[in-house]
Parts: structure tokens; sequence; C-alpha cells
């Protein structure tokens, strides 16, 4: 099934609920339909429950048993239809990060307007390679 034109579905796990409600907020003013969550976890009970996940929006330091890192890995072997985005305010995770994610971490403070620039570009870079 075709996803194209679908309205993307972003789950952001951000353990700071401040920084969750202005970055979901201004994902949801862009078009996109959000997610919030704190933990890994939430990714493996949405999808479960038969919710779509295009894109996982985490950040390397989640609450809960399993970090960031661990959960980009688990998508990465388990659901290569999904794209992750790691975010940070720790320097020393860029090479950790861009080994897992397509692009590096994006890196804390950032602007709302930087997220949703890095997913139109994984949106776009999976609509150019399902054309192939």
């Amino acid at each position: 099934m075709d996803h194209d034109n679908e309205t993307k579905t972003v789950l952001m796990l951000e353990p700071d609920v401040l920084i969750r409600l202005v970055i979901a907020e201004h994902l949801r003013d862009c078009g996109y339909r959000v997610i919030e969550g704190a933990a890994a976890q939430d990714v493996w009970t949405l999808l479960e429950s038969g919710r779509r996940i295009d894109i996982v929006l985490a950040d390397v330091k989640l609450g809960g048993e399993v970090g960031g890192f661990a959960l980009a890995r688990r998508i990465r072997q388990t659901r290569s239809d999904i794209d992750v985005i790691l975010t940070s305010g720790i320097a020393d995770t860029a090479q950790e990060s861009h080994d897992l994610c397509e692009e590096g971490p994006i890196k804390k403070p950032y602007q709302p307007k930087d997220i949703e620039a890095r997913i139109r570009m994984l949106v776009e870079r999976r609509r150019a390679s399902n054309r192939r």
C-alpha cells in the first residue's frame, strides 16, 4: 500500500514535557499527525495496537529501561519502514547517532523548524526510494 499522499505519523518520544508540547504543536501545525510519548516502550505498544508510525523522533536520554540508541537499533533491525530521528543535548553522541540514523542527531537546543525540515527530508528520501 502506498502511503505517499497520506498524512505522516510522527511518534515523539521526549521526556521533557515542555519541549514535547512545543515541538508536537509545531509539527501538527505543519500537517503531521503527532503521537506524544516519553519512553521507548510506547513505540511497541502503539505498533502492537495496529497504529501506523512513519517516523520516531526520540531523545537519546529516554525514560524507562531502553534509551534512544537501543530503540533506534531495534527499529532499524525490525521495522525498516520507520525512520528515526534522534535528538541530544550531549555532544559525544554524534557518532553513535550517525551510525543508527541516516543523518546525525539534532542537537539541543533546536528549533521546531529544524525538526520539521529533517522530517520533510526523510519523507522525501523514502518517497524517492519507493519509486525505484
